[in-house]
């Protein structure tokens, strides 16, 4: 049964005064070889992704009040919190994984760095977030 794995990741620098934190994308744990398109996804209140499968591989580091939900083999749907109390995950998506993001927020953005193996192609639409 595929399924994202979810792996923790640590600041690179973080101010212990304040919220203030770097990632530098570097320290990211894919094979940069292996990333063939990104993006920075801006997420309004209530806003949401995806709501769809690919034959790519995707890496997603949310920021905010983000959501990840996916449907396993059998339909059986599946959410995790991207950024719970502030720390931060990397998210891998398999190819054909149905799923979407959703920002869970009433009044704040959340932003999606999404990492990929290929360019957006084959996509077929999978209705999880109505």
């Amino acid at each position: 049964m595929q399924k994202p794995k979810l792996t923790k990741l640590n600041f690179s620098y973080k101010r212990n005064d304040t919220d203030l934190w770097v990632l530098n994308t570097n320290d990211i744990p894919v094979d940069k070889n292996l990333i063939k398109d990104q993006q920075i996804v801006h997420f309004s209140p209530k806003s949401f992704g995806g709501n769809h499968k690919h034959p790519r591989t995707e890496w997603f580091v949310g920021i905010g009040d983000l959501e990840f939900i996916w449907l396993d083999g059998n339909g059986k749907e599946s959410r995790v919190h991207m950024n719970p109390n502030g720390q931060i995950f990397l998210i891998e998506v398999p190819p054909y994984l149905p799923h979407a993001v959703i920002n869970q927020s009433d009044s704040r953005t959340g932003i999606l760095f999404e990492l990929a193996d290929a360019k957006m192609s084959d996509v077929v639409e999978v209705e999880i977030v109505k």
